[in-house]
C-alpha cells in the first residue's frame, strides 16, 4: 500500500472548517499574549534576583517556564482538547460524506462529541488508551527503516523515529474520528476496531503523520523568520534590553501558539484523510486483534471496556450526516 501525503486536501479541509481555525487562532493568541506577559515579568523578576544571587535568578526563571508549560497543558486538556474533538467530528463529516454543516459548525461538532461521549471523562479515557496502544504498535510493528529504505541513512531513520513519537497524537485523533463516522453508541468497540484497522494499514498512516510532523516544524521555522525580522528591527530602533527580551519572548511564544493553532490542525487533517483512505472498505482482522491483545495491555483494557459496554447500544439512524439546521 503506497503512502500518499494529502497536503492539498488537508488545506481544503481547513478552509471548509474555518470557524474552528479562527477560534483556535483567537484563543491561542490570547493564551500566547498572556504567556508572553507572564514570562516577561518572570524574566524581570529573575533578572533582579540574579543581581543578588546569580543561581536564584536562573532557578526562578526555569520554575516560571515550568509553570507556563503546565498552564498550556491544562488549557489543552480542558478546553482545546474538547475544541479539537469537535473539529475532528466536523472534519470527519466532510471526509466520509463529502459535506458538513453549512452553519453552526462549532455547535454541531459539540453535539457530535456529546452524543457519543456522554461524559467527557469517557472521551479522555478512550484517548488515553488509544495513545498507549498506538505507541505500542509503532514500537512493535512499525520499523521506520522500512518506510525510508535509504542505504546508509541509519542516523536519519533514528531522527525520524523520534519524530514519530510526536506524531502519535495525530494518529489517535484519526482513530477517534471513527467514533464520529460510525453512529454506534459503543465507542469502546468502535475504537477497538479503529486500532485494529490502524495496525492493518499502519504504513501509509504513520508515514503521513511523520511527514506532516516534520512539515509542521518547518512551518515553525518560517513563522519564526516572519515574526523575528520585525522584532529584530524594532529591537534595533529601541535598544533597551528589557524591550528586546520582551520581543524575543513574544516571538517564541507566537511561533509556539501558531504551531498549536494552525500547524497541528493541518497535520491532523492530513492524518485523518490518510487513515480514512487507507481503511476504507477494510474489515478488522481477528488475527490482528489476537496479536494486539497479546502485545498491548492497553488494547486488552480497550477490548474489555468494549465487551462490558451496554450491549443494546443503538446506531444513529440514517447513513448521512446530521447537518446542523441553518
Amino acid at each position: 500500500m503506497t503512502a500518499k501525503l494529502y497536503l492539498g486536501e488537508a488545506m481544503g479541509l481547513l478552509l471548509k472548517t474555518l470557524p474552528f481555525i479562527w477560534i483556535r487562532l483567537g484563543t491561542y493568541a490570547l493564551l500566547g499574549i498572556g504567556l508572553g506577559l507572564y514570562l516577561a515579568v518572570a524574566a524581570g523578576v529573575a533578572w533582579l534576583l540574579g543581581q543578588i544571587l546569580g543561581f536564584l535568578g536562573v532557578l526562578v526563571f526555569f520554575v516560571a517556564i515550568g509553570g507556563a508549560w503546565a498552564l498550556v497543558q491544562w488549557a489543552k486538556r480542558y478546553f482545546f482538547y474538547l475544541l479539537q474533538a469537535a473539529h475532528i467530528a466536523v472534519m470527519t463529516e466532510y471526509i466520509v460524506y463529502g459535506r458538513g454543516p453549512e452553519r453552526g459548525q462549532v455547535q454541531y461538532g459539540k453535539q457530535q462529541v456529546m452524543s457519543r461521549f456522554k461524559d467527557t471523562s469517557i472521551l479522555f479515557a478512550v484517548d488515553r488508551l488509544l495513545y498507549g496502544v498506538v505507541t505500542r504498535i509503532n514500537r512493535s510493528f512499525a520499523r521506520l527503516t522500512r518506510i525510508l529504505p535509504i542505504p546508509g541513512m541509519k542516523n536519519l531513520n533514528k531522527i525520524v523515529e523520534q519524530v514519530s513519537k510526536f506524531s502519535i497524537t495525530y494518529i489517535d485523533a484519526a482513530i477517534l474520528s471513527r467514533a464520529y463516522q460510525k453512529r454506534e453508541q459503543n465507542v469502546w468497540a468502535v475504537a477497538e476496531d479503529g486500532v485494529i484497522l490502524y495496525a492493518q494499514s499502519w504504513k501509509p498512516v504513520l508515514t503521513n503523520a511523520v511527514a506532516l510532523t516534520i512539515i509542521s516544524y518547518l512551518e515553525m521555522v518560517v513563522v519564526l523568520v516572519v515574526l523575528g525580522l520585525p522584532a529584530i528591527a524594532l529591537g534595533a530602533v529601541i535598544p533597551v534590553p528589557a524591550v528586546r527580551t520582551f520581543l524575543g519572548i513574544l516571538v517564541l511564544v507566537g511561533v509556539w501558539m501558531f504551531k498549536l493553532a494552525v500547524s497541528d490542525a493541518y497535520a491532523m487533517a492530513a492524518t485523518l484523510l490518510a487513515y480514512h483512505r487507507a481503511t476504507d472498505g477494510v474489515a478488522p482482522n481477528p488475527e490482528w486483534k489476537a496479536r494486539l491483545s497479546e502485545a498491548s495491555e492497553q488494547f486488552r483494557t480497550l477490548s474489555q471496556r468494549a465487551a462490558s459496554a451496554v450491549s443494546d447500544a443503538t446506531s444513529f439512524p440514517g447513513d448521512q450526516p446530521e447537518v446542523a439546521p441553518e
